[in-house]
């Protein structure tokens, strides 16, 4: 009797649980350009192009991004930015023709350092309007990042870079999104100096998304990016901002924050 009614509770418990969420991974290639233009001392332009490239069974497809960013150095430790974001969209399992406007607002700034471990931070503001909807929704991305020298040199060697950046719809809209969680990027990859003003960045990138009638979408991309410093006599910030998977300029002349990019290095 014992038995049974062992074998009759745990029945009830697995109906009234809710199912396992199923998980598709997809692969992909994030392909990024990013031009760095100095306008003064303290202003400059960025400017990124990234294609990405992915499997059929990819909950994104290949999207190309444009933004241009104004940013202002308001000290060595903090970048404020704002800029526009055009993005095209174009797969098998999304809408034809799918495009999203965006506007965004963003602080870049330093948390410290352990050792020779820099500690970065980066807070977003975006506005987002997608073909599918009229409303417009609001959201906010927040990143962490952790980045090293590789070797013993303080300047110009490769850097290991770990971030995580999480984000967070503030409100609904008719194009898709669902307040509350939306996406999970965490990435792991490494700096590449190749002269003074430009360098590489070489890493994999897991993008977990909301689920979405009981299934998570998870993507796994490999990610190449490319920085050009267009001059070379402007001082760089100690931090840059990034709407990149891992891609962040580190301090120059502080030993255990040191992990510029040469690109932003005068």
């Amino acid at each position: 009797m014992r038995a049974r009614l062992a074998a009759s509770a745990t029945a009830v418990m697995c109906l009234s649980s809710p199912a396992m969420a199923e998980t598709n991974h997809g692969g992909q290639i994030w392909g990024s350009i990013r031009v760095i233009a100095p306008l003064t001392e303290d202003i400059f332009l960025s400017g990124d192009l990234q294609p990405r490239f992915s499997t059929d069974n990819a909950v994104t497809a290949p999207i190309t991004i444009i933004p241009p960013v104004i940013s202002w150095r308001k000290n060595e430790s903090l970048i404020l930015s704002a800029g526009y974001l055009y993005a095209f969209i174009d797969g098998a399992r999304l809408p034809q023709d799918l495009h999203e406007n965006r506007f965004l607002q963003q602080a870049s700034y330093r948390l410290g350092a352990i050792g020779r471990v820099g500690i970065r931070a980066q807070t977003r503001f975006e506005q987002r309007q997608r073909s599918t909807g009229k409303d417009w929704n609001l959201r906010v991305a927040q990143q962490i990042l952790l980045a090293t020298p590789l070797t013993k040199k303080e300047s110009g060697g490769p850097v290991g870079v770990i971030s995580a950046e999480l984000y967070w719809n503030l409100t609904d809209a008719d194009g898709g999104a669902r307040k509350g969680y939306d996406d999970l990027w965490t990435f792991v990859g490494v700096q590449l100096p190749v002269s003074s003003n430009t360098a590489f960045e070489l890493g994999y990138l897991n993008q977990r998304q909301r689920q979405v009638n009981g299934l998570v979408n998870m993507n796994h991309a490999a990610v190449i990016g490319w920085s050009f410093q267009l001059a070379r006599k402007i001082v760089p910030p100690k931090v840059v901002p990034t709407t990149a998977p891992g891609r962040q300029a580190m301090a120059e002349h502080e030993p255990s924050d040191n992990v510029s990019l040469p690109c932003e290095r005068a």
